[in-house]
């Protein structure tokens, strides 16, 4: 999971590619701009609002070992 700040200077692009760097398969992104957008990225991501990112974390942060498909 990362969160993009409209004021971040960090291209979404850049953000994919550190969490390839780390290890990540994929990424969820929280972000308010952009929605419909085709944006590159490195691995598989999908771009999701607030409320939304919130109920994931809300998931991810209630169990041990937390399972999410990318459909």
């Amino acid at each position: 999971m990362c969160r993009h700040d409209e004021g971040s200077m960090a291209s979404k692009l850049e953000k994919s590619k550190v969490v390839k760097e780390a290890g990540g398969v994929g990424m969820i992104l929280i972000d308010e701009t952009d929605q419909g957008v085709a944006i590159p990225f490195v691995i598989p991501s999908a771009i999701v609002r607030s409320k939304t990112g919130e109920q994931i974390l809300s998931y991810v942060n209630s169990t041990r070992f937390a399972v999410l498909y990318l459909i």
